[in-house]
């Protein structure tokens, strides 16, 4: 009976383990169970109260989101988010801003779609591993808002490496294909609601993103990928005067070509020309300008992103710039002395280094109102090219190379060809440059009666300019050189404006007492020596380069003929 007792005792008891076993083991079935039920539901209130609180979190309490609907298969390891939308509380913001603690701009972002195919779920939950196929973010339409807020907006500069502040507990995050189609990008001022730049038709495409500790110190990336495609159909923007507007359309940018395309660039004039200069307070250039293709090759994007400029070269084609200036408008007394070309690229906070800009098949207009004649007369350059080589702020490269140059070639009036070449020294603390050319020969000398009638105001009536060479040096004060120019039976007209007609009339007494002082060849005679003229000609700090450079060469021109005043 003993062993019968002892025998039922031990099957009870393994029975009952059994039961205790089965009935864990249950209530663990039953708890996952529940947990994958649970999850089933309330997955989507879940993934958007954790995105919520992360976003609240990180952002001070200052942005929320919201989004119609999300879609997600893990065993796929696919996510699509449909009308995402983050905005900021305009509440906590100026909360944030009495405390001196808003950032320095603002983001609204509005998606319609966005989709992650491909993610290995495992590593995700195992290894702390975000590792999917691709990323696509569709017609995203991005506004920053300029608050000019804080104490001093450098501050909300991370103070960690940038993939650690992304990464948040994750120890890597790497997607093959990161999609970025049909973007709007707009910045604005929160104050004056003014919009700053405005970006349409943006695609970016990233290849191979990952973000580690690894890959951050790979100096083959950007933007944590081995490769970018991006295309802009068009970027506007004003002036903060609100007299021009200026654009650039189809814009490409190729990482793997080092290259960057633009197939219009254009500075737009909101005013017309008499309307433009008398709305400012003193005398100024109006610009328009419109280039049908930029190239620039060789950009060191790695050296982008830390703010420092190189690239091989910078191709202009198919441009026409032209330039208007009224000198009935009063001046204003800002002293130019430092302003030269090579000294602005100078003073230039970031880094520099451009190996050459070329211009091709380009035209060039300087348009003038005259004081006395109240006329415009017109400087233009057709068929114009130039390279402007050695483009550097560099300290290094200054030391290996000092000087800037400028070689230009055009038909003047489109009549003669012209030649000019201009040399800035980098490494002058006088601004010092040179400038030396030739112009071809003009058989009718009265074609530059479209410059000196309503510049003058003079006619040429006769003559035949063979040939024009100068060779100049300027600095900060002044310039002086030499001017030679070759020409035959000159004959000019001294011309007044008629009060009635208030046309341009000739003169005659004048006229026949200028044709008496004018030398009418150089040389003079067959066996004389051609004249050449000593220039020196002290600067009007209140003018730009190109005024110095022109008037010297016409005191030079003008002496050549026998006219000292």
């Amino acid at each position: 009976m003993q062993a019968i007792r002892r025998r039922y005792k031990k099957a009870t008891s393994t029975r009952k383990g059994r039961i205790v076993l089965f009935s864990l083991l249950f209530l663990v079935l039953a708890a996952i169970a529940g947990g994958v039920i649970y999850w089933s539901i309330y997955k989507k209130q879940i993934i958007r109260n954790q995105l919520e609180s992360a976003i609240r979190e990180k952002s001070m309490g200052l942005y929320d989101i919201k989004y119609d609907s999300l879609k997600l298969d893990e065993v796929a390891g696919n996510l699509s988010v449909s009308n995402f939308n983050m905005v900021y509380d305009s509440l906590r913001f100026l909360a944030l801003e009495e405390k001196q603690l808003a950032p320095p701009s603002l983001l609204r972002i509005k998606i319609p779609e966005i989709r992650v195919t491909g993610v290995k779920t495992p590593r995700a939950l195992i290894d702390n591993e975000i590792v999917g196929r691709t990323l696509l973010i569709r017609d995203p339409e991005i506004e920053i808002i300029y608050t000019n807020s804080g104490k001093d907006s450098a501050r909300s500069t991370p103070t960690r490496e940038v993939y650690e502040q992304i990464l948040g507990n994750l120890d890597l995050i790497k997607v093959d294909t990161v999609l970025i189609t049909g973007g709007r990008i707009i910045t604005r001022n929160l104050k004056s609601g003014q919009t700053n730049i405005e970006l349409a038709g943006t695609d970016i495409r990233l290849y191979d993103v990952a973000i580690d500790s690894i890959s951050n110190k790979d100096t083959n990336r950007i933007l944590f990928a081995r490769k970018i495609d991006l295309s802009v159909a068009s970027v506007r923007w004003a002036s903060k005067n609100k007299l021009y507007k200026y654009g650039a359309d189809s814009i490409a940018l190729h990482s793997e070509s080092n290259g960057l395309t633009i197939q219009r660039f254009f500075i737009d004039p909101q005013l017309a020309e008499d309307a433009f200069v008398h709305s400012l307070p003193t005398q100024d250039d109006r610009f328009d300008f419109d280039v049908k293709g930029i190239g620039i090759t060789g950009i060191n994007f790695t050296e982008l992103f830390n703010e420092h400029v190189i690239a091989d070269s910078v191709t202009i084609r198919n441009a026409t710039f032209k330039i208007y200036r009224d000198l009935n408008i009063k001046r204003d007394t800002r002293n130019r002395v430092g302003t030269y070309p090579h000294q602005a690229i100078a003073k230039l906070k970031l880094p520099v280094q451009v190996s050459k800009l070329v211009v091709q098949h380009s035209f060039i207009e300087y348009k003038e109102r005259g004081m006395i004649s109240k006329q415009s007369g017109k400087v233009q350059f057709h068929n114009a090219s130039a390279v402007l080589s050695n483009i550097t702020n560099d300290p290094a490269v200054i030391a290996k190379n000092g000087i800037m140059a400028l070689n230009f070639n055009a038909s003047l009036l489109n009549k003669a060809p012209i030649r000019i070449n201009w040399k800035f020294y980098l490494n002058n603390n006088r601004g010092k440059f040179s400038v030396s050319g030739n112009l071809g020969r003009i058989a009718h000398a009265e074609d530059l009666s479209v410059l000196a009638e309503p510049m003058g105001p003079a006619r040429i009536e006769d003559g035949d300019v063979k040939s024009l060479d100068f060779n100049l040096t300027g600095d900060d004060y002044g310039m002086n050189g030499t001017v030679k120019m070759i020409y035959d039976d000159l004959k000019v007209a001294i011309l007044q404006k008629d009060e009635e007609t208030k046309k341009l009339e000739k003169k005659k007494l004048i006229s026949f007492v200028a044709n008496i002082i004018v030398k009418n060849s150089n040389p003079s005679g067959k066996k004389d020596e051609p004249r050449v003229i000593t220039v020196n000609n002290k600067r009007d700090t209140n003018r730009s380069i190109f005024h110095l450079a022109w008037k010297t060469l016409f005191k030079g021109i003008k002496e050549t003929a026998g006219i000292n005043k």
